[in-house]
């Protein structure tokens, strides 16, 4: 086996074990979580590949640098850098065990400290992957925390007046509504923060500050998507309540929450691959931007 594939394997194998005894209850958690909000965990899946094909994109850099690490005596202070943060993982671990939020930052870590004790030059690459990660993880949780009934609002509001469109006979209260379907079921559901897209525009702009590495864009070109992507999907989840309004209205309240496991998921990918056939139309960066951008990389 090439000496580059069995460097990134057994960092692979290390890291995994280490985020096993730093966060040994996040598969549970997230699990439960995903099971909580969409009933099962099979739609999250191709949101795992994808995350793995945007990092294995950069295979060839990768391998380049892999290829070139010396000895465990190379680069001492980031060998000791990455003990230090395994080091306050396991110290942490009741920490990191309170919620998925922070179980999955555990994870996140693990993988990067383990990264500067095996193969320490790969911080260009594992660094920026790292606080992306990590920052996506945590900021549904800090903006539900901090803006969550703010957005839940906005979020019935448009919804209100997009559902107002159709003429159904609904009836608000809040950010609660309630109607009885064709079938005789009366349906009620409240637009909590976590239906308020939050998670989608999160996993977008963390996805676009992916691609925006990875196709080498320009900052002007993804601060424009940025801003009309997180405008579109406001937009879009409220079209995605209307949906499952007239879903419900029509065939019952079965179809209407069998459909609110996995209508996000259709609609985002959806978007998510327009998007992505914008971004990549879009302007490049300059060769000065390049050069800088190496630099600090």
């Amino acid at each position: 086996m090439h000496r580059a594939h069995v460097r990134f394997l057994a960092w692979i194998v290390a890291a995994s074990i280490i985020a096993a005894l730093a966060a040994p209850d996040f598969l549970q958690l997230l699990g439960a979580a995903v099971g909580d909000a969409f009933g099962t965990v099979l739609p999250a899946i191709p949101f795992a590949a994808l995350l793995t094909v945007l990092f294995l994109l950069r295979w060839r850099d990768l391998r380049e640098i892999l290829l070139s690490e010396n000895g465990v005596t190379s680069e001492a202070p980031t060998r000791l850098l990455g003990i230090g943060i395994i080091a306050s993982l396991l110290l942490l671990r009741g920490f990191s065990m309170q919620s998925v939020y922070s179980s999955a930052v555990a994870v996140v870590f693990a993988f990067y400290g383990t990264s500067l004790v095996m193969n320490p030059l790969t911080r260009r690459i594992t660094l920026p992957y790292t606080v992306i990660y990590a920052i996506g993880v945590a900021a549904p949780a800090l903006l539900q925390w901090g803006l969550g009934e703010p957005l839940a609002t906005l979020s019935s509001t448009l919804s209100a007046k997009v559902i107002a469109l159709g003429g159904l006979p609904l009836t608000w209260y809040g950010n609660q509504f309630e109607f009885v379907s064709k079938t005789g079921d009366t349906i009620a559901a409240t637009i909590t923060p976590g239906c308020s897209s939050i998670v989608s525009v999160t996993t977008f702009l963390g996805l676009l500050a992916l691609m925006h590495m990875d196709l080498k864009k320009d900052l002007s070109s993804t601060i424009k998507l940025a801003l009309a992507g997180v405008a579109a999907l406001t937009i879009l989840n409220a079209a995605r309540i209307a949906i499952l309004v007239w879903i419900g209205y029509s065939d019952g309240a079965i179809a209407f929450w069998a459909l609110h496991n996995w209508i996000g998921y259709v609609l985002f990918i959806g978007f998510y691959l327009v998007a992505l056939f914008a971004y990549s139309g879009m302007g490049k960066r300059s060769p000065s931007e390049s050069l800088a951008h190496a630099r600090y990389s």
